[in-house]
């Protein structure tokens, strides 16, 4: 199982190497390669979101991570509130996408 989600995290966050962030680069936002995010998943220490639409998260989220579809916009910030789900404020927090 662990193996599987490196594997879906390192597939997932391959949008985020070098090439790529360069290419589509806003520079305030910082980047993180498949490693050391999985590192950091391992430790506790991040909270990980997913951006993708609900079909593709069902099908190949990375466990843990809190799905927030980024075409969901203003909706997804009323989930959030209804949830009421504790955001701690000294983990960082890693976005996916497909």
């Amino acid at each position: 199982m662990k193996k599987y989600i490196f594997s879906v995290l390192a597939v997932c966050l391959l949008f985020l190497n070098d090439s790529l962030a360069q290419e589509h680069s806003i520079p305030e936002i910082p980047r993180i390669n498949a490693e050391l995010a999985y590192l950091k998943y391992k430790n506790g220490s991040v909270i990980i979101i997913d951006a993708m639409s609900q079909i593709t998260y069902t099908k190949y989220h990375i466990l843990g991570a809190i799905n927030l579809p980024a075409d969901e916009g203003p909706r997804a910030q009323e989930r959030i509130r209804a949830a009421k789900l504790p955001i701690p404020l000294d983990k960082e927090i890693i976005v996916y996408c497909d």
